[in-house]
């Protein structure tokens, strides 16, 4: 059977201006958390949810 871990990130939007900014900067943030095995799961009252299985 297939195990699961959670993560839950709160969505936070960066200060600034600059909106192509801040939109990198959440690119980062993902790209970083995928290499790390996290997807996107689900988004819900300010909270990112990702999962990855987990290995035996």
């Amino acid at each position: 059977m297939k195990k699961y871990e959670y993560k839950f990130v709160k969505a936070e939007m960066k200060l600034g201006l600059d909106y192509s900014k801040k939109i990198k900067a959440a690119e980062a943030e993902w790209n970083q958390l995928g290499a790390e095995g996290w997807q996107f799961c689900k988004e819900g009252n300010g909270v990112l949810i990702f999962m990855r299985e987990l290995e035996e």
